[in-house]
Parts: structure tokens; C-alpha cells; sequence
């Protein structure tokens, strides 16, 4: 079917009436919760998000989102909820709600993307800044961007943003303030052409079966499939920013310790060992560039801690 005719039947009206509850099969008690959040949404153009013509993100996300729904029907050890299934407006604090009323333990905020230059290309996963949820939407992150890469988009990989209030996208922030892991998964540019290319050329189901499998391998990797959940980190509530301490450097400088027992030598470089047992030094420069990540906490080492070696210097190279 042609891929416009296809937008065309998930774009439909407004619904009458405000419904956040999707049907959903009972949930299994041992079974991981996932909540996939089509992005934008709303009457007109006011909830549209990137429109390029033919395109209206909002009918693209609520599509791919429903036809995921629909190919993680019946995982092991895996229950699906959708915050809309239709063409409504919700604010992002809503659906960091609804996923919370219905126990999530994870939720993917389904985006495309688009630039004033029209000239930026490839696939984005953006995830929390935060220790466990950091981790958590790294590893989930990559699974998508396999199987985008695997499709010809570019791998623009997992990335963090802060804002003034902790994470800067709204979806992410009130996610992790309710204590639940959530990425945005940005598909492709719609304005670019070969972006378009692929989406043309592969279909919505193709997305959406490239989502399926970076949830399903997601699901395996952690044990979801096997009735494994995950304990559920501590929520991140946000905050106001506070200065990040430095580490001490320079000549004269006194070996020490940070605050939670990383050897600090005279010139200011942090020895940092990860929950694993991986270990590395970090610059001065480096270790107060990481502090800086979590600034506006009032305890940044607390959540830098618990980061694997392998991320932080993934959050460096940025």
C-alpha cells in the first residue's frame, strides 16, 4: 500500500472525548511494562510537530507506534501500552503519568526529525543524563541504532542534553522524575532526501519492525523475556542548576580523594572505577566536564558513579 494512503488511515479526526487508557491484554505480574509513546499529536497543525510535505510527523509517529504495538503482541515477559491511539493532544507531564498509572518500567517517545538547514541526515536516540537511566536508554539506544544503520541511515548515536531544569527534553525529564527510563527515538529527517529515500523506499512497517527488534533484543539482553524486571531506579527530580566542583590540579596540589573515594593524584586526574570493576583515569579537565553532566543535582558524583567506563567516555567524546 502507498505509504501516504497508509498515513492517511492512523492521521483520522479528533477524537470526542480525552482517553489515555489503551487496550491492553491483563498484565502479567512477573512481565516488564513498556509504554510507547507516539510523539506529538492534536488537532490541525497546532500538535503536527515537523510538517514537510506530504509528511505530518504526528500521523507518522502515532502509525509506526501502532503497527510496534501491534508486533510486540504477545513477546514473552512483555506487556504494551500506548499513550494515544488516536489523534490527540497530550502534554508531555500526561504521558509520563499514564506511563507511571500502568507501572512502566520503560517508555520510547516515537519522533521524526527535520532541520532549518534541511541539510542534517541519519537516525538520534536521546536519553537521560542520569546514572541508571543514563545507562538504561544507552543500551536501549543502541539496539535501535543497529537496526537503523542495518536499513542505510546514519548513526547519529545516543545522545544527552541539559537544560536549565535537568534533562532538557520535557518527555525524558518527567519521565525520570517518576522513576521511569524513557528515549526518544528520532527515525529519520524528513527533510532530507535520502533520509526520505529510505522511508519511501522500506515503509512505515519497516520501521516499525526495526523498532520490534531493538525491543525484543532490549528485552533479551536484560532478561524481560525471561521474566526478569528490573529493579526500578531512583526518580531524578528536577532542580535548579548548581556550581560543579573541580577537581584540584596544578603544582603543590595535594593527592586526595573525590567525595566517594576515587583517587585524586597532584595534578587533579581522577582514577575511576565503574560497579563492574572497569577502571580509567579521567583529566581534571575531564573529571569536571562529567560533574558537569549532573551539575544541577545536589550531589552530581552520587549519580556519576554509577555510570559503566565505557559511557562516560562515550559522554565525553559528544
Amino acid at each position: 500500500m502507498n505509504i501516504l494512503k497508509k498515513i492517511a488511515q492512523f492521521a483520522g479526526v479528533a477524537v470526542a472525548s480525552f482517553l489515555l487508557v489503551t487496550s491492553a491484554s491483563a498484565k502479567n505480574a512477573d512481565a516488564a511494562v513498556l509504554v510507547i509513546d507516539p510523539g506529538h499529536g492534536g488537532p490541525g497543525t497546532s500538535g503536527a510537530g515537523c510538517v514537510y510535505a506530504p509528511y505530518m510527523e504526528k500521523a507518522l509517529t502515532l502509525a509506526v507506534a501502532t503497527q510496534l504495538k501491534d508486533q510486540l503482541s504477545g513477546v514473552p515477559g512483555l506487556t504494551v501500552y500506548m499513550t494515544r491511539t488516536s489523534d490527540v493532544s497530550l502534554s508531555l507531564e500526561q504521558r509520563a503519568m499514564y506511563a507511571k498509572s500502568v507501572n512502566a518500567d520503560f517508555m520510547v517517545s516515537i519522533h521524526f526529525n527535520a532541520s532549518g538547514t534541511h541539510d542534517k541526515t541519519g537516525t538520534e536516540v536521546w536519553t537521560s543524563a542520569f546514572g541508571e537511566y543514563f545507562t538504561r536508554g544507552y543500551q536501549m539506544g543502541q539496539m535501535f541504532l543497529t537496526q537503523y544503520s542495518n536499513m542505510g541511515l546514519q548513526n547519529k548515536g545516543v545522545k544527552t542534553r541539559l537544560g536549565d531544569r535537568g534533562d532538557y527534553y520535557g518527555i525524558i525529564r518527567n519521565g525520570v522524575a517518576l522513576g521511569i527510563p524513557t528515549i526518544i527515538v528520532e527515525h529519520c529527517f524528513l527533510d532530507q532526501a535520502y533520509d526520505r529515500s529510505i522511508l519511501e523506499s522500506k515503509g512505515l512497517g519497516a520501521f516499525a519492525s526495526a523498532d520490534a527488534t531493538a525491543i525484543k533484543n532490549y528485552a533479551n539482553a536484560v532478561g524481560w523475556s525471561s521474566g526478569h524486571t528490573e529493579s526500578k531506579p531512583a526518580p531524578v527530580a528536577a532542580a535548579a542548576p548548581v556550581a560543579a566542583p573541580a577537581a584540584k590540579s596544578g603544582a603543590g596540589a595535594a593527592a586526595s580523594t573525590t567525595k566517594y573515594g576515587f583517587p585524586v593524584d597532584s595534578a587533579g586526574n581522577v582514577t575511576y572505577r565503574d560497579p563492574a570493576g572497569s577502571s580509567t583515569v579521567f583529566t581534571a579537565s575531564e573529571w569536571s566536564k562529567l560533574i558537569g553532566k549532573w551539575a544541577y543535582t545536589s550531589d552530581p558524583e552520587y549519580y556519576l558513579k554509577s555510570v559503566p567506563v565505557g559511557d562516560l567516555r562515550a559522554i565525553l567524546a559528544q
